[in-house]
């Protein structure tokens, strides 16, 4: 079982290797083989001395050519494929190794390089004698990433990016996400580059078991043979300070001056990273030039871009295809050949609108029409489980008794559904069926009578809960859900906060045990139209475990916690006249 659950893991990251052109994806079968780079294993030289270790693919001609450039921890050769496309529409091609890995020089820190060493790199391709000067990034996840690091240092070589699912921030993404640590993926992400960065063997582990070891600090002691020392430092920087704000693009957007083409799905773990990254470079670019040219795609999809309308328990059907790969293409000949091709005349924003499963072009993120609506929590004190009393409505509470549960550490919620990246085995993702999480009496569920007409929620989300606990820290997990007549309970999206960084992610500062509290719950963006005869139901729990670690309740330092700290939480959600708990739904007029 051991080894079977690790082969699949490494597997899962061996996928996210390949989404500098994996899930790019949609290739099929019968596609041509890759080619052999031109020159492999080139030496580019960084300003330190470094050497970073380069592939180079030209095309057919003289030259000199415009160039596609990726910087890459996950092997430059897997972007071969993703070459041979770019070579035969006449693009030059480089794909470099990040520092420490594989056949660049230095030593591998996650994150801490690539801004200086991906700027080094443009500025090393712009003068090449093969190279026209204009240069395009492309990749997916951290060599997405790799394309916005650079970014504020302005390269006069690069004209245009294509982030596939990149974060801003490393604190609210892919590695803690609004103060809870992403354990699914921590550390089997970081041993397997660690492995790579130290030419040793991937070790066989049993991540459904490690990833219950306390003190979370000590997990990265129980791998055998290899320690990540980026595991060691996340798990010892549970706020947010200096070592997060050092691999963050967040105050950097208006130093930024590129075209970008911002692409994410609606259960990508980065969805709302890549949604503020449209929102921001659009506002604070420096130029008019680079303001306008940001674009957004967002589909129906986990992490990286996918071909197959299935999705977890959802057949999106045939609209759901997308020739991605063309629309990338167009994106770089327009802006690197300038070829006229009409993508100056196409909206800026193309969503995916689920219920609907349909395409939909539009001129700005977040939706102006969309309209605030406020759905309140209803109960006569036993929202607990689908089968309990909890309704959903637009009128606000009279005075009712309050929903209470119990949140117990050692029996937590285990994830299924909702967004994610790479660690699906351990924690599955995507619109997954809810029916048997919502049965728990640790989960509160409140929903609306079936709808009388279709209805569309595009947009932010956000929950408003009034809470007490007995507890000095503890977290509340909000998921907006779609009730379909067949029965299935298919997750749209989620939202979560950790008490103690209720009012600040720097400053964080534990409850008083028995006292009311209010605490905003942002969900992440979602657009799905819940169809005549649905229901719009929203959850209420305390865990998300493995995807996130376990709160146990004792407010002591998140990586420091034992067994022995562990506190069972009693929740209180309250839903009067005066404390009124609600979820704010952007409602789109059809």
């Amino acid at each position: 079982m051991t080894k079977r659950f690790l082969i699949a893991v490494i597997g899962c990251l061996s996928l996210v290797q390949g989404f500098p052109r994996a899930l790019d994806l949609q290739r099929g079968a019968n596609q041509a083989p890759a080619i052999e780079p031109t020159h492999a294993d080139v030496a580019v030289p960084m300003r330190d001395g470094v050497a970073l270790g380069a592939d180079v693919y030209l095309p057919p001609g003289s030259g000199p050519f415009p160039v596609l450039l990726t910087l890459t921890p996950y092997g430059k050769r897997s972007n071969a494929q993703a070459a041979q496309r770019y070579v035969a529409r006449g693009y030059a091609v480089v794909a470099a190794d990040s520092r420490g890995l594989r056949v660049s020089q230095g030593v591998w820190v996650p994150y801490v390089n690539e801004a200086q060493d991906g700027y080094d790199l443009q500025e090393w391709v712009g003068k090449q004698p093969w190279s026209n000067g204009k240069i395009g990034m492309f990749g997916t996840s951290y060599p997405a990433f790799t394309q916005l690091l650079p970014a504020p240092s302005r390269s006069q070589y690069v004209k245009a990016l294509v982030p596939i699912a990149a974060q801003s921030d490393n604190f609210g993404s892919i590695w803690v996400t609004d103060g809870f640590y992403h354990l699914a993926f921590i550390p089997g992400w970081a041993t397997r580059q660690e492995a790579i960065a130290t030419k040793k063997t991937v070790p066989e582990v049993d991540w459904n078991k490690l990833l219950w070891h306390l003190p979370l600090k000590d997990i990265p002691n129980q791998i055998p043979g290899i320690k990540s020392p980026f595991v060691v430092d996340v798990f010892a920087h549970d706020r947010y300070d200096d070592f997060w704000k050092r691999q963050s693009i967040r105050g950097k957007y208006g130093e930024m001056d590129v075209p970008a083409f911002h692409v994410t799905g609606w259960y990508d773990d980065l969805t709302e990273e890549t949604l503020q990254n449209y929102i921001a470079m659009r506002k604070e670019s420096r130029s008019e030039h680079a303001r306008r040219w940001q674009r957004l795609l967002v589909g129906p999809w986990g992490h990286g871009v996918r071909q197959q309308p299935v999705f977890g328990d959802v057949d999106f059907g045939p609209d759901a295809q997308i020739d991605f790969q063309e629309m990338e293409l167009r994106w770089f000949d327009y802006h690197l050949k300038g070829v006229q091709n009409g993508l100056d005349n196409e909206a800026p924003v193309k969503i995916f609108v689920m219920g609907e499963n349909k395409w939909r072009d539009e001129q700005e993120w977040p939706l102006a029409r969309a309209k605030a609506t406020r759905y309140f929590f209803h109960s006569k004190g036993f929202a607990n489980t689908r089968f309990g009393d909890g309704t959903l409505s637009v009128q606000p509470p009279a005075d009712q008794p309050a929903d209470r549960y119990r949140y117990d550490p050692r029996n937590p919620v285990p994830s299924s559904g909702g967004h994610g990246c790479c660690a699906g085995e351990i924690a599955p993702v995507g619109p997954l069926d809810q029916r048997v999480t919502q049965q728990r009496p640790d989960v509160l569920v409140y929903t609306t009578p079936p709808l009388a007409e279709d209805t569309e929620v595009t947009g932010p989300i956000r929950a408003q809960l009034f809470f007490s606990t007995d507890v000095p820290d503890t977290d509340f997990i909000v998921a907006l859900t779609d009730v379909r007549p067949d029965g299935k309970v298919i997750q749209i999206t989620e939202g979560q906060v950790r008490a103690r960084f209720r009012e600040s992610y720097e400053r964080p500062s534990l409850l008083t045990p028995n006292r009311d509290y209010a605490v905003d719950v942002n969900l992440w963006g979602a657009s799905n139209v819940f169809k005549k005869g649905h229901r719009i139901r929203v959850t209420v729990t305390s865990s998300n475990f493995p995807r996130f670690n376990r709160n146990l309740n004792s407010g002591k330092p998140l990586g420091d916690e034992r067994e022995a700290d562990i506190r069972i939480a009693n929740q209180v959600i309250y839903h009067d006249s005066k404390r009124p708990s609600s979820i704010t739904l952007p409602v789109v007029p059809r």
